[in-house]
């Protein structure tokens, strides 16, 4: 039980900043080590838990005034201010402590990732390539994954549908067009694609010969996704 407990105060809360970082596409889904995860989890845990307690040794000292003035004994519930690791250690073995520690880990691990996915990355991320630059070292991609720069990016998001033909490399002949129903998110480690292949796009492909806008390439699989402009057709048409 104690275990249990070690792990809700002093895991948790670094484990659901990072899942937050997932959601907002910063960190791509990866297999990482225990000493990694551990290293990652203490290093997130720090920003929600010091807000966490700053709020409430905040809210302790103002009920504890509060209710001074009020003459209401509160020693029942077995709340103290928090000044080190050892009395949220203490503080852990309360039921109504940890149900708070709980609910403002999770309000405080969302904002702690969002101020950083949304105002610190960029920064931090101009600094790195700044000196990969002075080593003549390739700058690296704000988008985490491949998959999330062809896919996701929202500049290069239109109206229209993103029309497809997918093949595997050892195999080009055996080929599928169609515009993308669905698509893998970016934090789903099995990437996939629901293509309706209902209408016609193969005839209309192998008549028209679209032209080639952008491929993607899995050099594990050997798949091959090229997105055809389907408004300008090959000079070469086959008649």
């Amino acid at each position: 039980m104690e275990q249990f407990i070690s792990l809700i105060i002093f895991s948790l809360p670094g484990l659901i900043t990072y899942f937050w970082l997932q959601m907002f596409g910063i960190n791509p889904v990866v297999k990482h080590t225990p000493t990694e995860m551990v290293g990652l989890t203490a290093l997130l845990w720090a920003p929600s838990t010091f807000l966490t307690v700053i709020v409430y040794d905040i809210l302790f000292l103002l009920f504890d005034i509060l209710f001074k003035v009020l003459k209401v004994n509160l020693s029942f519930l077995n709340l103290n201010f928090i000044l080190d690791l050892k009395d949220l250690n203490n503080l852990s073995n309360n039921l109504l402590f940890l149900f708070y520690y709980l609910t403002l880990s999770l309000v405080f691990s969302f904002f702690a990732a969002y101020i950083w996915s949304r105002y610190l990355y960029m920064k931090v991320l101009k600094l790195i390539n700044k000196v990969r630059l002075k080593r003549k070292i390739i700058k690296l991609s704000e988008d985490p994954t491949v998959w999330e720069s062809f896919f996701y990016k929202l500049e290069e998001q239109k109206e229209e549908q993103l029309i497809v033909e997918v093949y595997k490399m050892d195999n080009p002949e055996d080929k599928i067009c169609g515009p993308v129903i669905r698509m893998s998110r970016p934090f789903e480690t099995e990437k996939s694609l629901i293509i309706d292949s209902s209408k016609g796009w193969d005839a209309a492909h192998e008549y028209y010969k679209y032209e080639i806008k952008r491929s993607y390439v899995d050099t594990k699989s050997g798949l091959i996704i090229n997105e055809l402009n389907t408004k300008k057709p090959s000079s070469k048409i086959i008649t």
